[in-house]
């Protein structure tokens, strides 16, 4: 080790604690970008693992009902690698300890068990065998949280007729990563489950012998997928074809894919702010420690080092921050990352999930907290570089202090002369105040834009669960039913009103762009159902055309005036221009309203409710829901109640475990900035403070020199980081907003209240440690010191 390099050891260990201030900050951004990075990754490498294990189909389609025969005629559609047609059947699960509706999915397999298409990963048991027609297997997270396994029995109401289930096995599929049962936002694992039964024996159970009502395929490498979903729905249409659709329509993809959407918007929003933040707080540091070494650095001329090898020797100052910020972040980084990863677990269905990093996502960390150090250091190498021995040699002119603006200012408000020294030494170095400042304030507007998400999710259940959603219960039929279902509804003691909405798969086009959507009614006189826009307001119904939601239009590229081309999937498949009547900002999801007559005349049936809205009295609620169990036109019934507790718990799970770790995040940006501050106030003003006790003033008037200006600095950053919060609170809600949801920016006052007292906490604790520094001052040797 040379000189040079023992003199950097000393001075590493002599700043040990503004050095590991620094690191801090930038740990903080290296351990955000393995976080998401890692994340991001991890489940994207499982995600393809899975897909290209389980075969997992690339178009998917459905029908009324089909001959088995027509997989073959899919299979010859040029660019089709591989088809597979299989029954999906809605069926209702009957729990004798309980009078909530559970429903299940259940799906055919061969004889033998199997499926050439989104293939089963076996968990325990085995798959149905061929002759057996009661047995099923049963999705892994269902049969967890309803305490089944095989062996055990169910029973079900399957297409009208009552049948055991005996469960053999467990398992998991491609196409039920993010299993949703019908009309709901988020799973609910003890009131919807997946099945998988013998083809033969969901054949007969749902009397479509030799037929199917859903086909799924894979597509050769090249092939156009619009080409081949419109020759699937041409050849599908006779059958009562719903219309194809992608991997991207995919709802349990498409949530999956909304998830690592905002995983990489993560990436690119969190730590560039801790990456600027850290440049701050090298550059001075460095510069400090630069000033203060001057004669060295003449000294170090003087005796045959190059400028070169000077600017090097602080430049590895720097990296050994970086270079201990990449350790402590990743090691951070990757412990988060493992909470992350099991709290994905919790919600999606993958046979395995592993939390892998890659060595580049350590080496991307690493270059991001080399290069923010070396901007930072880059200040300083210059001005070493360019000392002169002779000029570093001799001291440098000492700060000239003149009664300008500060001085009159202060005398006008009655300053005492401690708080001349507190104000005019803020002003002799304004460039370093301001960076102080906006270090706090960043370190403010960052804990502000993510607790903020706790205001967005609230607002965004008030409006959808409580305002567009006054209902108690949802009831689903089989399939669509005239008034007299409602009628029969209506007379079920405890029911208070009931009303009837329905929505019918639909394809809207504008030029070259086409969306798939649901079109959804209620009657006009409605009051359980209302549409609410961002601002909070109730939107009619439009009397004639359609209303669309906020990203159904961007998407579509139209507006209020303009026409869509709208094809219904369902009843009659008619097709027609229709003008854009109003355009509705909405919470969640992409879709498009009509009027109960508008409805009526585009699908022609007279069929017009597929879902009944139930108001009723609390107390009669378990004879409610018994009572629905049995009725056999009923597929399902969703609780608002028990589907906002589990919304809420997804939330407070996601948002509050982020929050944790963003409230560390920017307490560290907060402790780095002030320590470093202060610690850079106490070298410089030690001999000053020093004098001053030795002229009589107390230790707390003393300590007030320096903790009262350090308090002054955080106090003008909170106005500051309040505004830099605002503003960067609403790029990440844009940014974290896609298709599926779209969080309001909602801030509460409080929350700007919350996010400035932990950032004041913070200052003040470590302003408390510089303190005792003062309390310990020792004037002899202070005042005997060369600076």
């Amino acid at each position: 080790m040379n000189a040079l390099d023992l003199k950097l050891t000393r001075n590493l260990w002599h700043m040990r604690g503004q050095v590991f201030a620094i690191a801090m900050v930038l740990a903080a951004a290296t351990a955000t970008f393995v976080l998401s990075m890692g994340t991001y990754r991890s489940l994207v490498d499982t995600r393809d693992a899975y897909y290209a294990q389980s075969h997992f189909a690339d178009v998917f389609a459905s029908m009324t009902r089909a001959p088995r025969s027509i997989v073959d005629t899919v299979g010859q559609i040029e660019g089709v690698q591989r088809a597979e047609g299989v029954i999906q059947q809605y069926a209702t699960l009957d729990f004798p300890d309980r009078n909530i509706p559970v429903r299940g999915l259940i799906n055919s397999v061969d004889e033998n068990g199997r499926t050439r298409l989104n293939q089963i990963v076996l968990r325990e048991g085995r798959m149905p065998r061929a002759g057996e027609p009661g047995e099923v297997v049963v999705d892994e997270l269902f049969a967890l949280a309803n305490g089944l396994g095989p062996g055990d029995s169910v029973e079900a109401l399957i297409y009208g007729s009552r049948q055991r289930l005996d469960i053999v096995g467990t398992g998991l599929a491609p196409n039920f990563i993010y299993a949703l049962p019908p009309g709901d936002i988020i799973p609910d694992d003890e009131r919807f489950g997946i099945f998988w039964m013998g083809r033969k024996a969901l054949e007969a159970a749902t009397d479509r012998t030799e037929a199917i009502n859903s086909i799924s395929i894979t597509l050769e490498r090249g092939a156009s997928e619009p080409e081949i979903i419109r020759a699937l729905d041409r050849i599908l249409e006779p059958y009562g074809g719903l219309g194809a659709y992608g991997r991207e329509d995919h709802l349990s993809h498409a949530f999956l894919d909304n998830e690592l959407m905002q995983l990489d918007a993560m990436t690119r929003v969190i730590p560039p702010v801790f990456l600027l933040v850290s440049v701050f707080l090298v550059y001075i540091v460095l510069g400090r420690m630069i000033r203060t070494e001057r004669t060295q650095i003449g000294l170090l001329k003087a005796f045959g080092y190059s400028s070169r090898q000077v600017g090097m020797h602080y430049f590895k100052f720097a990296l050994v921050i970086a270079m201990l910020a990449t350790v402590l972040g990743s090691l951070a980084g990757i412990w988060m990352g493992h909470g992350m990863t099991e709290l994905y677990a919790s919600y999606y269905r993958f046979p395995f999930l592993n939390y892998n990093i890659s060595p580049g996502v350590f080496l991307g960390a690493a270059a991001l907290s080399t290069g923010s150090a070396a901007l930072g250091a880059l200040a300083g190498m210059r001005s070493a570089i360019r000392l002169a021995p002779a000029v570093a040699m001799s001291p440098p002119p000492p700060p000239v202090y003149r009664a300008g603006i500060v001085e009159r200012l202060g005398q006008r408000a009655g300053f005492s002369a401690i708080g001349h020294m507190i104000v005019r030494h803020i002003a002799r170095w304004p460039g370093r105040s301001a960076m102080t400042i906006l270090g706090v304030a960043l370190s403010l507007g960052l804990l502000f834009s993510t607790v903020q998400f706790i205001d967005s999710s609230r607002n965004m259940l008030d409006s959808y669960f409580f305002r567009a959603q006054k209902q108690d219960l949802s009831v689903s039929f089989t399939e669509a039913r005239n008034e007299d279902v409602l009628f029969e509804l209506a007379q079920i003691p405890g029911v208070q009103r009931v009303e009837g909405t329905r929505a019918i798969a639909a394809q809207m086009s504008n030029g070259n762009l086409t969306e798939r959507t649901a079109l959804e009614s209620a009657p006009e006189n409605s009051i359980l159902t209302a549409r609410i826009d961002s601002s909070g307001a109730e939107i009619d119904m439009p009397i004639s055309g359609l209303m669309l939601s906020r990203q159904l239009a961007d998407q579509l590229k139209v507006g209020a005036g303009d026409s869509v081309y709208v094809e219904m999937l369902g009843g009659r498949r008619t097709a027609r221009m229709m003008p854009v009547a109003s355009i509705v900002d909405e919470f969640i999801g992409a879709r498009a309203y009509a009027g109960p007559a508008t409805l009526e005349e585009l699908v022609r049936d007279r069929a017009p409710f597929a879902t009944a809205l139930l108001r009723i009295d609390p107390l009669f609620r378990d004879d409610i829901l018994t009572e629905l169990k049995e009725m056999p036109v009923v597929l399902g019934v969703t609780e608002r109640d028990a589907a906002l507790v589990k919304f809420e718990e997804m939330i407070d799970d996601n948002i509050f475990t982020m929050i944790f770790f963003y409230i560390a995040f920017a307490s560290a940006i907060a402790v780095g900035v002030v320590y470093n501050s202060a610690r850079i106030l106490f070298s410089e003003r030690a001999h000053e403070l020093a004098t001053l006790r030795v002229l009589g003033y107390h230790r707390t008037e003393v300590g007030i020199v320096l903790l009262g200006e350090l308090a002054l600095l955080v106090i003008a950053a909170v106005p500051l980081g309040c505004v830099i919060g605002y503003w960067l609170a609403q790029l990440m809600t844009t940014m974290f907003s896609s298709d599926l949801f779209r969080l309001p920016f909602a801030p509460n006052r409080a929350t700007y209240g919350y996010a400035s007292l932990i950032v004041l906490f913070s200052a003040l604790g470590t302003a408390a440690l510089v303190a005792l520094r003062v309390l310990r001052l020792d004037m002899v040797r202070v005042l005997k010191a060369h600076d």
